[in-house]
C-alpha cells in the first residue's frame, strides 16, 4: 500500500474517532482530538494518534526504555517513523496478511480485557488499528532494505560475544553453555540486530537534520499535562 493511501486511511480513523468520542475531552482546558503535535514533511501527527497508540500499547517495546512521559516518547518515535517512510514513498509495500498478523500479536500482548475496554472507550474497532501497524511494518522494511543486507557480523565478533557475554550469562544462571557451533546462528542474529539498531539510530539522527519537522508547543504542552494511561 502506498504512503498516500496509508495517510488517507489513518485520517479516516481519526475522523471516525473524533465523531464517536466527542465527549472524551469535554473539560475546558483539555486539547481537541485533532490538535496537531507535529508536522513531518507536511504530514501531521495529532494528539488522537498518540492517544490511540498509547491506549493499545502499540509502541510499548519502542518506548520501554524511555525516561519521562511515554506519550512524549511515542511522539518522538512517530516523527522518526513518518520521516523514514516519507523518504521511500511508493518503493516499499507490506502484505495485508502481515498487517493482520501484527494486529493479532499486538492485541494478544495486552492484559485480558484491556483491548475491549479501549475499543469501547475510544469508539474504535479492531480494523482501525491496521494503518498504524502497517506503518510500523513499512518502517521495519525500509530499515531492513537500507541497513539489513549490508550489515555483516564477523566470526571473530561471534567468538568474542560467546566467550565474553553468552557463556558467562548462562553460567551465572547455573546452566552449561552449548558448544559455539550450536548457537552460532543465534549469536550472529543477535549481534546483527544490535548493529542494525545502532546504525538506525545514527541514520535517523542524520535524517532529522534534513527533514522539515515542526513541533507545536501549544498542543505539546497540553499533551504533557495529560496523565499517561497504562
Amino acid at each position: 500500500m502506498s504512503f498516500k493511501k496509508l495517510t488517507g486511511r489513518r485520517l479516516g480513523v481519526l475522523l471516525a474517532w473524533a465523531a464517536a468520542a466527542a465527549g472524551l475531552y469535554a473539560r475546558p482546558a483539555a486539547p481537541p482530538l485533532d490538535c496537531i503535535l507535529a508536522l513531518v514533511n507536511d504530514q501531521p501527527i495529532t494528539l488522537a494518534e498518540v492517544e490511540i497508540l498509547n491506549a493499545f500499547g502499540l509502541y510499548d517495546a519502542e518506548v520501554s526504555a524511555a525516561s519521562g512521559s511515554r506519550k512524549r516518547a511515542i511522539l518522538e518515535k512517530l516523527i522518526d517513523l513518518r520521516m523514514v517512510i516519507d523518504l521511500v514513498r511508493e518503493r516499499v509495500v507490506v502484505s495485508p496478511e502481515s498487517v493482520s498478523a501484527a494486529r493479532r500479536e499486538a492485541l494478544a500482548r495486552l492484559e485480558p480485557g484491556r483491548a475491549e475496554r479501549e475499543f469501547a472507550r475510544l469508539g474504535l474497532v479492531p480494523d482501525d488499528l491496521l494503518p498504524y501497524l502497517e506503518e510500523k511494518l513499512l518502517y521495519r522494511e525500509v530499515v531492513s532494505l537500507r541497513l539489513g543486507r549490508s550489515t555483516i557480523v564477523s566470526l571473530r565478533e561471534i567468538e568474542a560475544y560467546y566467550a565474553d557475554v553468552f557463556k558467562p550469562e548462562l553460567e551465572k544462571r547455573g546452566q552449561k553453555a552449548p558448544p559455539l557451533l550450536e548457537v552460532l546462528s543465534e549469536i550472529e542474529a543477535r549481534l546483527k540486530e544490535e548493529k542494525i539498531s545502532r546504525q538506525t539510530e545514527s541514520w535517523v539522527r542524520s535524517l532529522r537534520q534534513q527533514a522539515e519537522i515542526q513541533i507545536f508547543d501549544v498542543c505539546l504542552k497540553a499533551l504533557d499535562k495529560e496523565q499517561d494511561r497504562p
